[in-house]
């Protein structure tokens, strides 16, 4: 059995869109799910903090949290913003705020652990608008 403290709200928000004729590229941010799931947030430190910094990530975290299968395809399959605290003022105009210290994005893949459904893990790092 895996023991960890969930006591940190996220919320996740997946970009969708693409090109719509005759207007352009439409993306837009919409939530995952409608309610904050309750994570372990782990920030960076020793060793993972200084292999991070190497590769320009001066801020990340692992993340461990209950399994939800939308959230965990959304994870597998687009690209998502990790907003940590649920922090309301994260979205703004419905764009993740890259000034928000509470904004991160996926950073590598997501985990189901044991391939049980119980629980996941990913990392993310601090996001930057592109």
């Amino acid at each position: 059995m895996i023991k960890f403290n969930p006591t940190k709200p996220i919320l996740f928000y997946k970009k969708s869109g693409g090109y719509v004729k005759g207007e352009g590229a439409n993306n837009t941010w919409a939530p995952v799910i409608t309610n904050a799931l309750f994570c372990e947030w782990k920030g960076g430190y020793g060793d993972r903090a200084i292999a991070a910094e190497a590769v320009g990530v001066s801020d990340m975290a692992t993340i461990r949290t209950f399994y939800h299968p939308i959230v965990y395809k959304a994870l597998r399959e687009s690209q998502v913003v990790v907003i940590k605290n649920a922090d309301a003022t994260a979205i703004v105009e419905g764009e993740p705020d890259e000034d928000n210290s509470n904004t991160y994005e996926l950073w590598g893949g997501a985990d189901d652990i044991n391939e049980e459904n119980q629980f996941m893990e990913f990392r993310v790092r601090r996001y930057e608008a592109k």
